[in-house]
């Protein structure tokens, strides 16, 4: 029996994915029709006088509001905030329920045009929900607070994750780096009310099942109180000592669903039989927060990140992240080359954040995307999905093209003298690579004059797919623009037959003091600060870092440039293995191999840099090799896995290890903009088995700080590879010790997230050694690196 009168506060919304259950535009042109007969049911009500006036609706996100207001007449708009001031409707300053993916400059944005659309018409908007997403980052928790949102409630679902602090039902103080602070209620899944049955349910279904077994009362609003009362003990048995509960419902039991005002009607039959000891009301998000918020005060107050246990997710579309991640980059540099907005295109630049918003959204493809591989909707959905991707890469290709244009790009590469034109698109001042180049056959040599000093550039020639790059290293001060010119030259290479470096087949490996280079290389590579070893069978076999003096190569699986495969085969079926995986992210009869190095190709090796390619035998790949380009004057290199991936319906993972040892360092990842130490700055109980950054991962020290940039790989695990029981998170220092990879690509899930990983790409990285900073200064440069130099060709 309950020992006290409760109130359930019955929230009714439409879980937003877009897709899972239907295309991407039939979901959305749905969605403006769900808000469109709310509102007409709701009007209907006041004007007869029914029940339907006490009918109450949440917009879950703010996207589908913002569809209906573009479609709507001004009639409906009218309407609309009359019924949103009326309680009728509730609002959430939730764009789209998210991966860690989202652009926190283009989220800010967004959310800022929505407070202000409904400040302009008298209507603060002051609360968010989520529903199913396993996680919010901290950049995007600093959105929220940056646009003066106070409540936020979610309702996560455990598939493959789990909600924090080890308990749901929970009301906490969430606190940013600034002292401010977010009221967050930690509800249930979002299907609750559907399953204790507030909708009536002919068949019982398996989340009522598993709540509260398969015996039910015949009687709708009898089996409902039977719930209910199961479920409100149990939460009293758990320590819930509060005397209200929410209770998400749907308007039936699926995502995407209708308003359905056989809600109102079930909870007014309810109350008058039972509302003496459990009051049914039926509130928006917003009224949700004014009745408890008194009530919650004293709540624990909690800081770091919510982190997402669906950020794996992306891992089955690694194309297609690599596209959006380049199509990121060139909307800030867009907005780094035209600060004042003067060249860009408005509709371009709105089309580019669209899209890169779409993108971003968690649900990525249909619900049968493994069980029905060959169907003609999951297969619309996934081309509708990386459409995104590429729709925001063209948009901002086209505005990039008329930024440079407008600044004297003369959209010609053919000429063999001529004129550059090179940007730092940083603000700060830098050292970096200068790179252009030629569409030609042939090209001799080529020099190279800096036009402000006259100084001649050290340049060097290496193939191009249209022809030749050249490249060479200068200095710029912040956003500074620089003018080279450049000719071809005649440049021959005169053997030293006097010398013994080098005999008449031209093959250079006798060690010498003439050329101190060339027969080093089929062993290893080293400018001023690394020194890499590698061996055909043994692989690479030393990365020393010859500031710190430290070996940073790992034994065993972690050791750094080696690519490792690992699947699970398939026992059972494609579904039913995926979710017997729970929260790991392989099986216990998962297998694991290492790539074995079985050719080393010399590519490059003159005054600039020079480049290696070790090519491995590696499961599940036709191809795989790691490209090292090492700069002779620069404390940095540039590393590349090119990979042909074959199609299996097995669970497979593909890794890159980037763990680095001796360097008694403390690791830093950026996600949405904010700096945290994975292990350590995160709500407890939350996922610390992967994360998806920015962009990259930090390792910071007294002496010197390690910058790794992962510019199409945002998907990192940390730990051992393989099976084993999940720990949450805890917030010790020594989970910050743990191996860390590049979790390049997987296909896990059983549901919407593909299995197919075969294709042929490369995925970049880079590595910096920098003098001790701060994480925060680490990763603004890391940013400011990612853009480059900018060059294009003048007219002369």
């Amino acid at each position: 029996m309950l020992d006290r009168k409760w109130t359930m506060y019955i929230l009714h919304h439409s879980h937003t994915d877009i897709g899972y259950t239907d295309l991407q535009e039939r979901i959305i042109y749905t969605h403006v029709d769900y808000i469109k007969s709310a509102v007409n049911t709701i009007k209907e009500g006041y004007k007869n006088g029914t029940i339907d006036k006490d009918f109450k609706w949440n917009c879950e996100t703010y996207y589908c509001v913002e569809r209906f207001l573009e479609e709507a007449t001004e009639q409906e708009k009218n309407d609309f905030y009359d019924v949103v001031k009326s309680n009728n409707i509730g609002l959430s300053a939730t764009y789209l329920n998210f991966n860690d993916l989202v652009d926190k400059e283009v989220l800010n944005k967004r959310t800022k045009e929505m407070v202000d659309i409904f400040g302009e018409q008298g209507i603060d908007v002051k609360v968010a929900m989520n529903a199913d997403v396993n996680g919010i980052s901290l950049g995007t928790f600093d959105v929220l607070l940056d646009n003066n949102i106070e409540f936020l409630f979610t309702n996560i679902h455990t598939h493959h994750g789990m909600y924090p602090l080890y308990q749901n039902q929970k009301p906490y103080y969430w606190e940013n780096k600034d002292g401010k602070r977010l009221l967050v209620f930690s509800g249930e899944h979002y299907n609750l009310g559907n399953a204790l049955g507030i909708i009536y349910n002919k068949n019982i279904n398996f989340m009522t099942e598993n709540y509260f077994g398969k015996t039910q009362p015949q009687n709708h609003i009898d089996a409902l109180k039977h719930n209910i009362d199961n479920y409100l003990e149990q939460c009293a048995e758990n320590g819930y000592d509060y005397n209200f509960i929410p209770a998400c419902v749907s308007g039936v039991f699926s995502d995407n669903a209708p308003p359905n005002t056989d809600i109102i009607r079930t909870i007014k039959e309810f109350n008058d039989v039972y509302g003496d000891e459990i009051e049914l009301q039926m509130v928006t998000v917003q009224e949700f927060y004014d009745k408890i918020k008194d009530q919650v005060k004293d709540a624990p107050v909690y800081t770091g990140d919510l982190t997402d246990w669906w950020a794996n997710g992306v891992g089955s579309t690694p194309y297609a992240v690599k596209h959006y991640k380049e199509a990121q980059r060139m909307y800030h540099l867009c907005k780094r080359l035209d600060k004042d907005g003067d060249i860009s295109n408005e509709k371009l630049v709105r089309e580019a954040e669209d899209n890169m918003l779409l993108f971003a959204e968690h649900t990525w493809g249909h619900s049968s995307t493994i069980t029905n591989p060959y169907d003609t909707m999951v297969q619309n959905l996934d081309i509708r999905n990386i459409s995104y991707a590429s729709k925001a890469h063209e948009a901002s290709a086209k505005d990039l093209n008329r930024i440079t244009h407008k600044k004297g790009d003369k959209l010609r590469y053919y000429d063999l003298s001529g004129k550059i034109k090179a940007i730092n698109p940083s603000n700060t001042r830098c050292k970096s690579i200068v790179e252009f180049y030629i569409e030609v056959w042939k090209y001799q040599g080529v020099k190279v004059i800096c036009e402000s000093t006259g100084e001649e550039m050290k340049a060097q020639m290496s193939s191009h797919p249209r022809g030749v790059l050249i490249s060479f290293v200068d200095t710029f001060e912040a956003n500074e623009e620089k003018v080279y010119s450049y000719e071809e030259v005649l440049q021959k290479e005169i053997v030293n037959t006097r010398v013994a470096y080098v005999g008449a087949e031209r093959v250079k490996d006798i060690v010498n003091d003439y050329d101190t280079t060339n027969y080093k290389i089929p062993y290893g590579i080293e400018n001023d600060y690394f020194k890499i070893s590698y061996e055909i069978g043994k692989g690479v076999t030393s990365f020393y870092n010859k500031v710190d003096k430290v070996e940073m190569l790992k034994d065993g699986d972690s050791a750094f440039f080696t690519p490792i495969y690992e699947k699970t085969p398939v026992k059972t079926d494609v579904y039913e293995e995926r979710r017997l995986l729970g929260r790991n992210i392989r099986g216990l009869h998962a297998e694991k191999y290492i790539g074995k190095l079985v050719y080393i190709k010399i590519i490059d090796n003159g005054e600039i840099f020079t480049t290696v390619e070790l090519i491995y035998e590696l499961e599940g790949t036709y191809f795989s090799s790691v490209v090292i380009k090492l700069y002779n004057t620069l404390p940095k290199l540039e590393f590349k896995y090119k990979i042909a991936k074959t199609l299996s319906t097995d669970i497979e993972s593909v890794y890159l290890p980037l763990t680095l040892d001796n360097l008694d360092a403390t690791k830093y990842i950026d996600k949405s903009d904010a700096v945290m130490r994975p292990g350590i700055d995160q709500i407890p109980g939350t996922c610390m088995e992967y994360y998806l950054v920015d962009n990259g991962l930090i390792y910071e020290s007294d002496k010197n700080t390690i910058l790794i940039q992962t510019k199409d790989t945002p998907l990192i695990y940390m730990g051992e590879l393989k099976h084993h029981p999940i720990v949450l998170c805890d917030n010790k220092e020594e989970n910050n010790k743990r191996d860390v990879y590049s979790w390049i690509m997987n296909n896990t899930w059983e549901t919407n997230f593909k299995m197919d990983l075969s294709g042929i790409t490369e995925y970049c990285y880079t590595l910096d050694l920098v003098e001790t900073t701060n994480a925060r200064e680490s990763f603004n440069r890391m940013k400011d690196e990612s853009f480059g130099i900018i060059t294009f060709m003048i007219n002369d």
